[in-house]
């Protein structure tokens, strides 16, 4: 019987800070199981062995035995590079991969940190790659202050970019396509400048996408589901618990992802497994368990994914 599962996360440090992987099945760093009889399986091997029992039966009719989320937390200590990725169209007739559709939830950020999202103003086509090479680019990406509990939907086609001084949680499809369009001049000790895509990232970029206000707005709640975002790849919602909080699934046909974002909590399944819940942490909920009861220690905060 498949039960609620806990991964190992995998660590990455990178150039501006680092990533942490917390449930993965992209070639090469796949997740872990760290408890039960599953211990020690990677998650593909989960996917495999239960089928839609993991994942649900939509899921397998459309994914097979790929899973179709990747869920990271995200330390920066400087601004990342400003990034686009392709759409599921372009990323399978290119890579043979998913597209990369993607959302942020600021878990914490200094004092005037600040993010990229999508264009302040129309950049013509023929003018990108001058203003990708002089450094002119930066004065029309949209830039956004932000503050913990701030939301981002990215679609792809969207530039983007994450500044320094915050900590975010990323829910995305599971892709690791990544076309880097800008990178602030920077150059290493040697005198180079890193990689960019700039003629794979031409025809990624939506350049009609003017954003003033990027932000997803929404009103948190006690001890409720409330919806961040819902679009076709995955639904993701937060919840903030003071108080034993019972989750039924009966109308779902997907897994659940849960990212600790603060506070501890216990997830009980109808079964009674107990697993414990930290932030920083994930746990995945199969498909095939009807319900869980989660018990926050004191107050816990939640962010919750899965596929619609």
């Amino acid at each position: 019987m498949v039960n609620i599962l806990k991964f190992n996360p995998i660590f990455k440090p990178t150039l501006w800070g680092s990533e942490t992987w917390a449930v993965s099945a992209v070639k090469g760093s796949e997740s872990i199981v760290l408890n039960g009889e599953d211990k020690g399986l990677s998650l593909p091997e989960v996917v495999e062995r239960y089928g839609e029992k993991f994942l649900g039966h939509k899921n397998t009719q459309k994914f097979g035995t790929d899973f179709p989320l990747l869920i990271k937390f995200i330390h920066a200590q400087q601004d990342l590079s400003i990034q686009v990725h392709p759409d599921d169209e372009l990323s399978a007739r290119r890579h043979g991969k998913m597209g990369k559709n993607e959302m942020w939830y600021v878990v914490d950020a200094d004092r005037g940190s600040q993010l990229i999202a999508g264009f302040r103003q129309r950049v013509a086509t023929a003018d990108y790659a001058r203003k990708v090479a002089d450094g002119s680019i930066e004065n029309d990406l949209c830039k956004v202050p932000v503050a913990p509990g701030d939301c981002f939907y990215i679609p792809a086609g969207r530039v983007h970019g994450i500044g320094a001084g915050m900590v975010i949680a990323e829910i995305q499809q599971t892709s690791d396509v990544t076309y880097r369009i800008y990178d602030y001049l920077r150059r290493d000790r040697d005198g180079n400048q890193r990689e960019l895509h700039t003629e794979l990232a031409l025809d990624a970029i939506n350049f009609d996408d003017i954003t003033a206000d990027p932000k997803v707005h929404y009103t948190e709640a006690l001890n409720e589901t409330v919806g961040l975002v819902q679009c076709p790849f995955f639904t993701t919602n937060e919840l903030k618990l003071t108080k034993t909080y019972e989750r039924s699934y009966a109308s779902a046909d997907s897994f659940h992802v849960y990212m600790g974002l603060a506070g501890t909590c216990c997830f009980l399944s109808p079964t009674g497994q107990g697993i414990f819940l930290h932030a920083g942490e994930s746990l995945v909920v199969p498909a095939c368990i009807p319900s869980v009861t989660i018990i926050p220690d004191g107050t816990a905060k939640l962010l919750e994914s899965y596929i619609d």
